[in-house]
């Protein structure tokens, strides 16, 4: 096998070395993100799609969650508490059948740019909710002051929702960071809960990407090449979820809205106009 081929992904971009540094960038912050504070797709998940476009960045970000994933379970899984874990499980699945038909209603149809048009303002679209879930959090978590702790169905629920954003566009994880920030559940508890349910969910959504062609051997070659900068930003994560702070696991959450931020508001301008600009 030409090894070369393995690299057609990022040569066909409209800068290559651009594109291919914010990919390596994106991979990174997916495998520190998710062992450093159980989360980040409302961040690399835009990040990945400007960098190599809806089509492949979707694809991508989805086959690098998964080992992304279970290191985080790994890493985390005695923390995570079963009373929790007993309606988000079966959520799972079905947030991530909803998710399904939701992603199949989006690329059936239309000529390629506009299926790609729908992705970027899906993804960016999402991510800026999330990015203002997380600015917000102490307000919304003040509002759930009165609460004791959370219910089966309110979970089930919850995780329906973060199972169907995380399909249709790999990102979701502050619906359930904020969910908990609202019962008062510290750190500890809620990322245990997060890397289980998200080892879970990225593996099953794994079959509705198959299925719709977004997902092929042609794109997870890409994931190949960029899967050891993920599991070098989980090693580095998981040294920082140790021995940070609250105020600092909290301060990078900060910085990841950031980048969120702008991230998802080039991909609402436009892939295509952002890297002629550049």
């Amino acid at each position: 096998m030409n090894i070369d081929i393995l690299f057609d992904v990022f040569r066909a971009q409209p800068d290559p070395l651009l594109c291919a540094l914010l990919a390596a960038f994106s991979a990174f912050l997916m495998g520190f993100a998710r062992s450093g504070i159980g989360a980040g797709g409302f961040v690399v998940s835009p990040l990945m799609v400007l960098a190599l476009g809806p089509s492949v960045g979707i694809a991508v970000v989805a086959a690098l969650m998964v080992p992304a994933a279970i290191t985080g379970y790994l890493q985390h899984r005695k923390e995570a508490d079963q009373t929790m874990l007993k309606p988000l499980i079966p959520a799972a699945f079905a947030g991530t059948a909803l998710g399904g038909v939701i992603l199949w209603l989006l690329v059936s149809g239309g000529e390629m740019a506009i299926i790609d048009r729908r992705l970027e303002i899906l993804v960016a679209g999402l991510s800026l909710v999330y990015v203002a879930l997380v600015s917000l959090r102490k307000q919304i978590a003040s509002l759930g002051s009165h609460l004791d702790k959370p219910g089966p169905v309110g979970l089930f629920l919850m995780g329906t929702g973060l199972g169907l954003s995380q399909t249709v566009a790999n990102s979701g994880s502050p619906l359930m960071t904020v969910y908990f920030l609202c019962y008062r559940i510290g750190k500890e508890k809620f990322v245990g809960a997060q890397t289980t349910f998200l080892m879970v969910q990225n593996t099953v959504k794994l079959v509705p990407l198959v299925l719709l062609g977004i997902l092929h051997p042609g794109n997870a070659t890409a994931a190949l090449i960029l899967l050891p900068l993920t599991f070098a930003g989980s090693w580095l994560g998981q040294r920082f979820y140790k021995h940070a702070s609250e105020g600092a696991f909290f301060k990078l959450y900060i910085i990841l809205l950031i980048i969120g931020f702008i991230t998802s508001v080039l991909l609402l301008i436009g892939r295509d106009t952002v890297f002629k600009i550049t």
